[in-house]
Protein backbone atom coordinates (compact mmCIF):
# COMPACT_ATOMS: atom_id res chain seq x y z
CA UNK A 1 0.00 0.00 0.00
CA UNK A 2 1.50 3.13 -1.04
CA UNK A 3 0.11 7.01 -0.19
CA UNK A 4 1.34 10.09 -1.80
CA UNK A 5 1.01 13.79 0.09
CA UNK A 6 2.36 17.35 0.33
CA UNK A 7 2.53 17.96 3.82
CA UNK A 8 1.88 21.15 5.22
CA UNK A 9 3.88 21.13 8.61
CA UNK A 10 0.77 19.83 10.79
CA UNK A 11 -0.88 16.08 10.57
CA UNK A 12 -2.93 16.84 7.69
CA UNK A 13 -1.97 16.50 3.80
CA UNK A 14 -2.93 17.32 0.29
CA UNK A 15 -3.68 14.79 -2.04
CA UNK A 16 -0.99 14.80 -4.69
CA UNK A 17 -2.57 13.13 -7.99
CA UNK A 18 0.43 13.21 -10.66
CA UNK A 19 3.07 11.76 -8.16
CA UNK A 20 1.90 7.83 -7.48
CA UNK A 21 4.53 5.23 -6.34
CA UNK A 22 5.07 3.54 -8.95
CA UNK A 23 5.69 6.73 -10.97
CA UNK A 24 8.45 7.85 -8.80
CA UNK A 25 10.15 3.93 -8.57
CA UNK A 26 10.41 4.23 -11.90
CA UNK A 27 11.89 7.25 -11.89
CA UNK A 28 14.32 6.50 -9.26
CA UNK A 29 15.23 3.00 -11.21
CA UNK A 30 16.13 5.83 -14.73
CA UNK A 31 18.15 8.34 -12.67
CA UNK A 32 21.41 8.78 -11.38
CA UNK A 33 22.23 8.66 -8.15
CA UNK A 34 24.23 11.37 -6.49
CA UNK A 35 24.12 10.11 -3.24
CA UNK A 36 23.34 6.59 -1.65
CA UNK A 37 19.36 8.18 -0.56
CA UNK A 38 19.20 10.55 -3.65
CA UNK A 39 18.96 9.85 -7.11
CA UNK A 40 18.77 12.55 -9.59
CA UNK A 41 15.27 12.11 -11.63
CA UNK A 42 15.70 14.76 -14.44
CA UNK A 43 13.81 17.71 -14.90
CA UNK A 44 15.65 20.10 -12.07
CA UNK A 45 13.66 17.24 -9.41
CA UNK A 46 15.58 14.86 -7.37
CA UNK A 47 14.64 11.77 -5.18
CA UNK A 48 15.34 11.70 -1.55
CA UNK A 49 14.32 7.84 -0.20
CA UNK A 50 15.34 5.28 1.99
CA UNK A 51 14.14 3.29 5.41
CA UNK A 52 15.79 6.10 7.78
CA UNK A 53 14.36 8.76 5.62
CA UNK A 54 11.26 10.33 7.32
CA UNK A 55 8.42 12.99 6.03
CA UNK A 56 9.25 15.28 9.05
CA UNK A 57 12.49 16.35 7.02
CA UNK A 58 9.95 17.78 4.09
CA UNK A 59 7.39 19.15 6.56
CA UNK A 60 10.64 20.91 8.05
CA UNK A 61 11.55 22.27 5.18
CA UNK A 62 8.23 23.68 4.17
CA UNK A 63 8.09 24.68 7.50
CA UNK A 64 11.25 27.15 6.86
CA UNK A 65 9.78 27.85 3.07
CA UNK A 66 6.45 29.37 4.20
CA UNK A 67 8.33 31.39 7.12
CA UNK A 68 11.19 32.45 5.73
CA UNK A 69 13.55 33.34 2.52
CA UNK A 70 16.50 30.98 3.79
CA UNK A 71 17.03 28.94 -0.18
CA UNK A 72 15.64 25.21 0.55
CA UNK A 73 13.66 22.94 -2.15
CA UNK A 74 10.60 23.09 -2.91
CA UNK A 75 8.57 20.13 -1.92
CA UNK A 76 6.72 18.20 -4.77
CA UNK A 77 5.43 14.87 -2.79
CA UNK A 78 6.03 13.00 -0.04
CA UNK A 79 5.28 9.16 -0.37
CA UNK A 80 5.56 5.97 1.63
CA UNK A 81 5.48 2.33 0.78
CA UNK A 82 3.88 1.07 3.77
CA UNK A 83 5.21 -2.41 2.46
CA UNK A 84 9.39 -1.85 2.28
CA UNK A 85 8.95 0.92 4.94
CA UNK A 86 10.56 3.38 2.42
CA UNK A 87 10.06 7.08 2.61
CA UNK A 88 9.64 8.81 -1.11
CA UNK A 89 10.57 12.84 -1.12
CA UNK A 90 9.97 14.39 -4.33
CA UNK A 91 11.91 17.74 -4.44
CA UNK A 92 13.46 20.36 -6.32
CA UNK A 93 17.06 20.06 -7.15
CA UNK A 94 19.35 23.19 -6.01
CA UNK A 95 22.29 24.40 -7.79
CA UNK A 96 25.55 24.13 -6.17
CA UNK A 97 28.02 21.97 -4.45
CA UNK A 98 28.74 21.55 -1.10
CA UNK A 99 31.03 23.82 0.98
CA UNK A 100 32.46 21.08 2.46
CA UNK A 101 34.26 21.09 -1.29
CA UNK A 102 35.13 24.66 -1.36
CA UNK A 103 36.76 25.47 1.83
CA UNK A 104 40.69 24.62 0.64
CA UNK A 105 40.04 27.09 -1.77
CA UNK A 106 38.16 29.75 -0.53
CA UNK A 107 39.22 32.75 -1.00
CA UNK A 108 38.83 35.82 1.17
CA UNK A 109 36.26 37.64 -0.46
CA UNK A 110 34.05 34.60 -0.73
CA UNK A 111 34.76 33.75 2.87
CA UNK A 112 33.46 36.79 3.89
CA UNK A 113 30.50 36.53 1.54
CA UNK A 114 29.31 33.26 2.63
CA UNK A 115 29.59 34.27 6.43
CA UNK A 116 27.39 37.15 5.82
CA UNK A 117 24.76 35.04 4.00
CA UNK A 118 25.07 31.89 7.01
CA UNK A 119 24.57 34.54 9.51
CA UNK A 120 21.58 35.67 7.83
CA UNK A 121 20.41 32.99 7.29
CA UNK A 122 20.65 32.18 11.11
CA UNK A 123 18.60 35.25 11.67
CA UNK A 124 15.75 34.08 9.53
CA UNK A 125 15.73 30.89 10.88
CA UNK A 126 15.70 32.42 14.47
CA UNK A 127 12.18 33.69 13.27
CA UNK A 128 10.87 30.65 13.76
CA UNK A 129 12.03 29.95 17.55
CA UNK A 130 8.52 30.71 19.21
CA UNK A 131 6.99 28.19 16.50
CA UNK A 132 6.89 24.78 18.13
CA UNK A 133 7.86 23.52 21.89
CA UNK A 134 11.49 21.90 22.29
CA UNK A 135 12.02 18.50 20.03
CA UNK A 136 12.40 17.51 16.65
CA UNK A 137 9.62 18.95 13.84
CA UNK A 138 6.90 16.43 14.57
CA UNK A 139 7.90 15.36 17.46
CA UNK A 140 7.41 17.56 20.55
CA UNK A 141 9.83 16.90 23.40
CA UNK A 142 11.35 14.09 21.14
CA UNK A 143 14.86 13.96 19.49
CA UNK A 144 15.63 10.77 17.00
CA UNK A 145 18.64 9.69 15.36
CA UNK A 146 21.44 10.40 18.22
CA UNK A 147 23.86 7.15 18.19
CA UNK A 148 23.81 5.36 20.46
CA UNK A 149 21.04 6.57 22.52
CA UNK A 150 18.31 5.26 19.79
CA UNK A 151 18.16 1.92 21.52
CA UNK A 152 17.19 3.28 24.57
CA UNK A 153 14.44 5.65 23.55
CA UNK A 154 13.24 8.94 22.28
CA UNK A 155 15.94 11.65 23.95
CA UNK A 156 12.98 13.28 26.06
CA UNK A 157 13.05 16.84 26.95
CA UNK A 158 10.96 19.80 27.46
CA UNK A 159 13.15 21.95 28.70
CA UNK A 160 16.92 22.73 28.90
CA UNK A 161 17.48 20.96 32.34
CA UNK A 162 15.91 17.70 31.07
CA UNK A 163 17.52 17.97 27.78
CA UNK A 164 21.03 18.23 29.81
CA UNK A 165 19.80 15.30 32.24
CA UNK A 166 18.54 12.82 29.84
CA UNK A 167 21.38 11.03 28.81
CA UNK A 168 23.18 10.98 32.32
CA UNK A 169 19.70 9.34 33.73
CA UNK A 170 19.58 6.72 30.59
CA UNK A 171 23.52 6.09 31.32
CA UNK A 172 22.95 5.56 35.29
CA UNK A 173 19.28 3.61 34.92
CA UNK A 174 21.62 1.14 32.42
CA UNK A 175 24.20 0.27 34.84
CA UNK A 176 21.43 0.30 38.09
CA UNK A 177 24.24 2.64 40.01
CA UNK A 178 25.86 6.43 39.78
CA UNK A 179 28.59 5.70 36.55
CA UNK A 180 27.98 9.79 35.41
CA UNK A 181 28.55 11.99 38.85
CA UNK A 182 26.02 15.03 38.57
CA UNK A 183 27.72 17.94 36.65
CA UNK A 184 27.59 21.29 37.86
CA UNK A 185 24.92 23.17 35.37
CA UNK A 186 26.00 26.75 35.88
CA UNK A 187 27.74 26.39 33.10
CA UNK A 188 24.83 26.62 31.15
CA UNK A 189 22.08 29.38 31.17
CA UNK A 190 18.82 27.76 31.73
CA UNK A 191 16.45 30.47 31.12
CA UNK A 192 17.57 30.76 27.84
CA UNK A 193 14.79 29.08 25.52
CA UNK A 194 15.29 26.89 22.85
CA UNK A 195 16.05 27.87 19.06
CA UNK A 196 15.04 26.30 15.73
CA UNK A 197 17.68 25.05 14.56
CA UNK A 198 18.15 22.98 11.29
CA UNK A 199 20.00 20.04 13.30
CA UNK A 200 22.88 19.80 11.45
CA UNK A 201 24.37 23.22 9.57
CA UNK A 202 27.75 21.58 8.82
CA UNK A 203 29.25 22.32 5.67
CA UNK A 204 27.80 19.08 3.89
CA UNK A 205 24.87 20.46 4.23
CA UNK A 206 25.59 23.82 2.69
CA UNK A 207 25.28 24.63 -0.89
CA UNK A 208 27.39 26.96 -2.83
CA UNK A 209 26.81 28.73 -6.39
CA UNK A 210 28.81 31.67 -7.91
CA UNK A 211 30.01 32.21 -4.68
CA UNK A 212 26.98 32.72 -2.65
CA UNK A 213 24.44 30.23 -0.43
CA UNK A 214 22.31 28.50 -2.98
CA UNK A 215 20.74 25.97 -0.39
CA UNK A 216 20.73 24.34 2.56
CA UNK A 217 19.41 20.71 2.32
CA UNK A 218 18.76 17.78 4.85
CA UNK A 219 16.81 19.04 7.05
CA UNK A 220 15.84 15.67 8.58
CA UNK A 221 17.02 17.05 12.32
CA UNK A 222 15.49 20.19 12.92
CA UNK A 223 13.72 21.29 15.24
CA UNK A 224 14.15 23.27 18.29
CA UNK A 225 16.96 22.58 20.49
CA UNK A 226 19.54 24.15 23.46
CA UNK A 227 20.33 27.92 22.48
CA UNK A 228 24.50 26.37 22.06
CA UNK A 229 23.20 23.64 19.53
CA UNK A 230 24.21 25.79 16.09
CA UNK A 231 27.24 26.00 17.88
CA UNK A 232 27.95 22.69 19.11
CA UNK A 233 26.78 20.92 15.91
CA UNK A 234 29.48 23.32 13.64
CA UNK A 235 32.32 22.74 16.00
CA UNK A 236 32.12 18.96 17.27
CA UNK A 237 33.62 17.26 14.48
CA UNK A 238 36.02 20.28 13.83
CA UNK A 239 38.94 18.08 12.93
CA UNK A 240 37.20 16.86 9.76
CA UNK A 241 37.57 20.38 8.83
CA UNK A 242 40.09 22.59 7.06
CA UNK A 243 40.86 25.65 9.71
CA UNK A 244 39.16 27.73 7.10
CA UNK A 245 35.83 26.97 9.12
CA UNK A 246 36.36 27.14 12.43
CA UNK A 247 37.67 30.26 11.61
CA UNK A 248 34.26 31.39 10.05
CA UNK A 249 31.80 29.97 12.88
CA UNK A 250 32.35 33.08 14.77
CA UNK A 251 31.68 35.05 12.29
CA UNK A 252 28.10 33.45 11.73
CA UNK A 253 26.82 32.60 15.42
CA UNK A 254 28.08 32.89 18.82
CA UNK A 255 30.48 30.23 19.33
CA UNK A 256 29.02 29.06 22.96
CA UNK A 257 32.55 27.31 22.79
CA UNK A 258 32.46 26.55 27.30
CA UNK A 259 28.52 25.37 27.03
CA UNK A 260 29.20 23.05 23.83
CA UNK A 261 32.42 22.04 25.17
CA UNK A 262 31.23 20.94 28.14
CA UNK A 263 28.11 19.35 26.87
CA UNK A 264 30.05 17.18 24.58
CA UNK A 265 32.59 16.60 27.21
CA UNK A 266 30.88 15.87 30.62
CA UNK A 267 27.33 15.03 29.36
CA UNK A 268 27.46 13.33 25.90
CA UNK A 269 30.62 11.79 25.47
CA UNK A 270 30.51 10.02 29.29
CA UNK A 271 26.70 9.03 27.96
CA UNK A 272 28.21 7.84 25.13
CA UNK A 273 31.00 5.68 26.84
CA UNK A 274 28.46 3.97 28.67
CA UNK A 275 25.60 3.16 26.93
Amino acid sequence: MATSTRSSTSSQSIHIPEWTLERVKLAVSRGSKIHPSAVDIGNGLLVKYGTRVNSREADATMLVAAHTSVPVAEIHAILHDEVESVTYIVQSKLPGCSLSLLLPTLQPDQQATIELELKEILRELSLLDTYGQMGMVGKPSQFLGFHPFEVHGPWEATNLLEFLTWPINKANSAFGCTVIEPIDFGNFDLQKPPIFSHGDLVPENILIHDGHVSGIIDWEHAGWYPYFWNAYIAQRNWHRYPKIWLDMVPNIMIPYRRDWIVFRHDIFGKANRYL
